[in-house]
């Protein structure tokens, strides 16, 4: 099994998920992922055996913040590999909290797989609202 973390320098991600998925997103999903691509300092791609599984990226809120905030899309090749890619999780998350103290972001909160990768990464929930949990990861020593 070749596992493989590439960042993404030429072209979109959406481009990059239509072609690994054979589908195209909707114009809403679409504006989205390119939202989270241009507010990311850093865009990163997840491969298994040369299929892609994962596209994400942290969004600081300024140059100076200690903080940011995770997005991820996954696609439907990421359950036959669900074991490798929470040891790959657990290395990257840790590669990013050299950047930053804490790592935050959402979950839809019936999305119990992610919930429970979030927290093998070390994430701590806040209660749900509006259909999400807010959710934190922070660095060991900060």
């Amino acid at each position: 099994m070749k596992i493989s973390v590439e960042r993404v320098v030429d072209g979109s991600i959406t481009s990059l998920i239509s072609f690994a998925t054979g589908a195209m997103l909707t114009d809403r999903y679409a504006d989205m992922m390119q939202l989270c691509q241009k507010l990311s300092g850093e865009v990163w791609s997840g491969y298994i055996d040369d299929k892609l599984v994962c596209c994400w990226g942290l969004i600081p809120p300024s140059v100076f913040s200690d903080t940011a905030y995770l997005w991820m899309y996954n696609t439907e090749a990421l359950a036959e590999h669900q074991f490798v890619f929470i040891r790959r999780s657990q290395i990257e998350v840790q590669r990013m909290l050299t950047q930053y103290n804490r790592i935050v972001g959402h979950c839809v909160v019936g999305n119990e797989k992610a919930q429970r990768w979030l927290r093998w990464l070390g994430a701590e929930f806040d209660a749900p609202q509006a259909g999400a949990r807010a959710f934190t990861i922070r660095r060991k020593n900060g």
